[in-house]
């Protein structure tokens, strides 16, 4: 399992939603604004993972893998930071 969907499962099973409860707007076309914007910032997170690995295999030739997922982990912390869900 990536790093970042590790990461997102640890997310998702520390925050518990319940639209009735938290007063969340009603979905638009079928999908709550709340998992559209959590699914956005999944796949920016996957694309910060590829570039970053991308980045490492062509630079380094695949060396400093834990370099490597630092960066990628604070790349994704300040995503997380920046678009919370609220």
């Amino acid at each position: 399992m990536s790093l970042i969907k590790s990461y997102l499962l640890t997310q998702m099973n520390n925050e518990l939603f319940d639209p009735g409860i938290d007063n969340l707007p009603m979905p638009v076309d079928g999908i709550e604004p709340d998992l559209e914007m959590l699914m956005q910032r999944e796949q920016l997170m996957e694309d910060i993972d590829s570039i970053v690995e991308g980045f490492f295999i062509d630079t380094y030739e695949g060396q400093y893998p834990e370099e490597r997922d630092e960066l990628t982990r604070m790349l994704c912390d300040a995503v997380v930071k920046n678009f919370p869900i609220k």
